[in-house]
């Protein structure tokens, strides 16, 4: 990312704002590199200076850099008192990991149940549970601040239909840069006086800009197999949304992914092995498999998460992160082996949130905690980063973009 920035120091000072508005009081390229250290909140507040500031902290190349300097962590807070009987406020908080500032807020209004989050490509998609809040699903730009408000699922034709818990979750397709939303949900169906559940698949079209207000939901095919719906289970990497199998027990014996192309909105069959499958690596064999395979996406790249523990002692426990390198030929990497004992919890869940420039990985611990931690691989040490407790949030994502160009993104 630096030599691409780089790449836009060396064009011609000529034609560069900021060198004519520098006056020469610093070298152009020692003056970005010290905006390049700012926040992304005092950056948008030294816009205002002149045009030529505001033309450098709007250029995406400039943006993306500072992303990768600057992450952020996003996540769902629930205000103090509830603003109904039954029913609380959340804001969206967009945080420095590091000094615990909120860089951005944004306020989504009453809920009956907590929101999820889930970012893809610059935007923000806040899923509300319909069983509760039907008109509540949004995706929101962070950088402009706009809003688009999900088609209404609350009206149902069959009567004899109901629906439980939903989830919708974001992508994009890399080709056309249109935004899609997917949506998952459960529904009760009486047949012969016996209750059956099945999954609903829809899917909703967004446009380019993610601000089409006038799409609307369309019937999505079901998967050949049965598929983890949860936010573990599942991660959206260019363009391809990916799935852990529904496995019944525990603990599994495959880590097969099944792939939905959202371009085409057609599953892949035969499902992509994972890497335990790949490798031939049988999870009976370790005998310590933690019932806790789980997807993410790190910096634009689809990692298998694998926690192991030898019959519940934590004080021998791992989390392995296995990259994929190549879905054609199957091929995933092992690029970290992360020792969990020094901060293990009987009701930890450990999520990798992204990998740092200096090779450091944050990682997400809740679940009977609440805390940020970051994992140095050359010492094998964790470092506490506090920042993050006070703040109670919920639902925590690394956000996939920046707010300092709509159009800049770190997937």
């Amino acid at each position: 990312m630096d030599s691409a920035l780089q790449e836009n120091v060396d064009q011609s000072e000529h034609n560069d704002p900021l060198a004519v508005g520098n006056d020469g009081v610093l070298p152009t390229d020692v003056l970005r590199d010290v905006l390049l250290h700012l926040p992304a909140d005092e950056l948008c507040r030294l816009r205002l200076v002149c045009r030529s500031w505001r033309s450098l902290t709007s250029d995406p190349i400039f943006a993306k850099v500072h992303s990768s300097r600057h992450p952020l962590i996003v996540g769902l807070h629930m205000q103090p008192r509830p603003i109904r009987r039954g029913s609380r406020g959340f804001d969206v908080h967009f945080v420095d990991p590091f000094s615990g500032d909120i860089v951005k807020q944004v306020t989504t209004g009453r809920a009956w149940d907590v929101h999820k989050l889930s970012t893809n490509h610059g935007r923000l998609c806040i899923s509300a549970d319909e069983r509760y809040d039907p008109e509540k699903n949004r995706v929101l730009n962070p950088a402009t601040g706009a809003i688009t408000m999900l088609p209404d699922t609350s009206k149902h034709e069959n009567e004899s239909t109901s629906y439980g818990s939903s989830t919708c979750f974001l992508g994009c397709v890399p080709s056309t840069g249109e935004y899609k939303v997917i949506r998952i949900r459960r529904r009760h169906e009486r047949r012969n006086l016996v209750e059956e559940v099945e999954l609903d698949y829809h899917i909703a079209t967004l446009g380019g800009d993610g601000n089409n207000s006038d799409a609307g939901w369309r019937v999505m095919p079901c998967p050949p197999v049965d598929v983890t719906v949860g936010s573990l289970g599942r991660a959206v990497v260019k363009g391809v949304a990916y799935f852990l199998l529904d496995i019944p027990h525990w603990p599994a014996k495959s880590d097969d992914i099944l792939e939905f192309d959202l371009d085409t909105e057609k599953w892949r069959y035969p499902a992509l092995r994972g890497p335990f499958t790949s490798h031939n690596i049988s999870a009976e064999d370790e005998d310590r498999v933690w019932e806790s395979f789980h997807l993410a996406n790190l910096n634009g790249c689809l990692v298998g998460i694998y926690n192991y523990h030898r019959r519940c002692r934590y004080t021998d426990c791992s989390m392995d992160l296995w990259f994929l390198v190549d879905a054609n030929k199957e091929l995933w990497t092992k690029r970290y082996s992360l020792q969990l004992a020094s901060i293990a919890h009987p009701c930890g869940v450990y999520f990798p949130l992204v990998i740092l420039d200096d090779g450091r990985v944050l990682i997400w611990v809740h679940g009977g905690v609440q805390k940020l931690k970051a994992y140095d691989p050359r010492t094998s040490a964790w470092t506490n980063i506090p920042s993050l407790v006070d703040n109670l949030l919920f639902s925590v994502c690394i956000y996939h973009g920046s707010l300092l160009c709509s159009d800049t993104t770190m997937d």
